[in-house]
């Protein structure tokens, strides 16, 4: 078929612009949400697993105050990461079950959905750490503060870590390679522990507390990366 048939061709099939096509579907009533409400939707849409690991960290703090005592600060830190993981897996599951053409169709786009779970996920987690802290504290004889940075720094390394695992690694691969980073941590926590006590001392509080400012500034790097990530997805869609 030559050159000059095909585009007769085409310029025979081509359909017509649509004309008014704006003013037709105003005519239709398009229904509002409010962001809290949009926030609050995304809730059920949540992986059962994330809450089951949330619940049993408390419920494992609970316990374990009284059996632990003073080794219960120990075994909430190592127990951190896992948490961490659920926000991560979380943060990825649409690409991992290659769902996201689908989300990316959907009312609301793929970057909102993302980040009202996060959100989510980010508000839970910080409701969590606010109890356990003191709680930890209680029983052990470091500070709150202290406390603080022994627990927060490993939930931000693994999510830090995590983050650029699930930009970098796609599909189901991604979430055995979180799986091993919360592992990793949760062992080198324990080790460091075991091998290195003494950096948990007050002389040590000012290194923590800048070990802790360049992981969360990272964690805020990586997260804008994984959000410049998803926005290239839904151009690459489009």
């Amino acid at each position: 078929m030559n050159k000059k048939l095909k585009k007769a061709l085409q310029n025979a099939f081509e359909p017509p612009k649509p004309i008014h096509e704006k003013e037709f579907i105003k005519q239709f009533p398009q229904p509002t949400i409010s962001t809290l409400s949009f926030v609050l939707s995304q809730i059920r849409y949540i992986q059962k697993y994330v809450w089951i690991v949330s619940f049993a960290v408390f419920l494992i703090a609970l316990m374990g105050a009284r059996a632990f005592e003073k080794d219960v600060l120990w075994v909430i830190s190592a127990l951190i990461p896992f948490i961490a993981l659920s926000l991560v897996t979380e943060n990825a599951r649409s690409n991992t079950y290659s769902m996201a053409e689908f989300e990316m169709s959907a009312r609301f786009s793929l970057k909102s959905i993302v980040l009202a779970r996060m959100g989510i996920l980010g508000g839970c987690h910080l409701i969590l750490l606010v109890i356990l802290i003191p709680l930890s504290a209680a029983y052990s004889v470091a500070t709150v503060f202290q406390v603080g940075l022994y627990l927060l720094v490993p939930y931000l390394l693994t999510t830090c870590i995590g983050l650029l695992a699930v930009r970098k690694v796609h599909g189901k691969e991604a979430i055995y390679v979180c799986m091993g980073i919360a592992i990793s941590v949760s062992g080198l926590n324990m080790f460091i522990r075991t091998i290195f006590p003494y950096i948990y001392t007050n002389e040590y509080n000012l290194n923590w507390l800048i070990l802790l400012l360049i992981i969360g500034v990272s964690v805020i790097v990586e997260l804008r990366k994984n959000i410049k990530q998803t926005e290239e997805l839904t151009w690459s869609f489009s």
